[in-house]
């Protein structure tokens, strides 16, 4: 999957899910998600990370969730991206 589309859906998700419209969201690619200036607590992140693998189709094991960085923007799309890559690999 393109980053393009990964970009649509995790906006969809962090819009429909979280109720966040664009200026909220165009805000969270700028900082981190646990940043005072967006206020994501960790079980928002918890939550985020759960819709992510529903809608993506990907799921992560223990240690990847305590060995990636899950906390902006821009990671968390290329960590969908390299899941999706590696699963299509396997199939």
């Amino acid at each position: 999957m393109k980053d393009e589309k990964v970009i649509e859906k995790l906006d969809s998700i962090l819009s429909d899910r979280f109720g966040f419209d664009d200026k909220k969201i165009n805000k969270m690619k700028e900082h981190r998600f646990l940043s005072s200036e967006i206020g994501f607590s960790a079980a928002n992140l918890f939550e985020l990370f759960l819709e992510i693998e529903k809608e993506f189709g990907i799921s992560f094991s223990e240690k990847e969730i305590l060995n990636t960085q899950f906390d902006s923007y821009r990671d968390v799309v290329k960590v969908i991206c390299k899941k999706q890559e590696e699963h299509k690999w396997r199939v």
